[in-house]
């Protein structure tokens, strides 16, 4: 620990910290039948390249607390897949509320061959409820 003498995880720094600059782990997300595990104890930045439907994402190992984690979504070289960008269920297979902030309309991931959307998510509830937004979409 840093600043205390009771650290709370293998890095704790209870007071402010400055970096000159910093890099983040980068993991890749697979699809299996539909659905796309995301590891929170692996990453907090992950690609997905899409080669098939995406019905539901499966958030695993989320800290106690708050956190934040995006997804870079890439449609594969045919593209046309549907991705459920709001249909995330917890380790025991329950409904997690996912809230964009259009008004209840949510974004629609772009299905055009070889492009890309980006979208974070931030929990203030360890996961029981993320709050979503559209970092940028169709990059091509």
């Amino acid at each position: 620990g840093f600043g205390t003498a009771s650290p709370r995880a293998k890095v704790d720094i209870e007071g402010s910290a400055k970096f000159k600059t910093y890099s983040e782990f980068v993991q890749t997300l697979d699809i299996s039948g539909g659905n796309v595990d995301i590891n929170l104890a692996d990453a907090q930045s992950f690609t997905l390249t899409v080669d098939e439907d995406v019905t539901q994402f499966t958030l695993l190992n989320p800290p106690t607390g708050a956190t934040a984690f995006s997804i870079l979504i890439t449609q594969d070289s045919t593209g046309g897949y549907s991705v459920g960008i709001a249909t995330f269920k917890d380790s025991g297979g329950s409904d997690i509320d996912v809230k964009f902030p259009t008004g209840g309309v949510l974004p629609i991931v772009t299905t055009s061959a070889s492009t890309s959307d980006i979208y974070s998510f931030k929990t203030f509830d360890g996961g029981s409820t993320l709050f979503g937004v559209v970092g940028g979409q169709n990059f091509a």
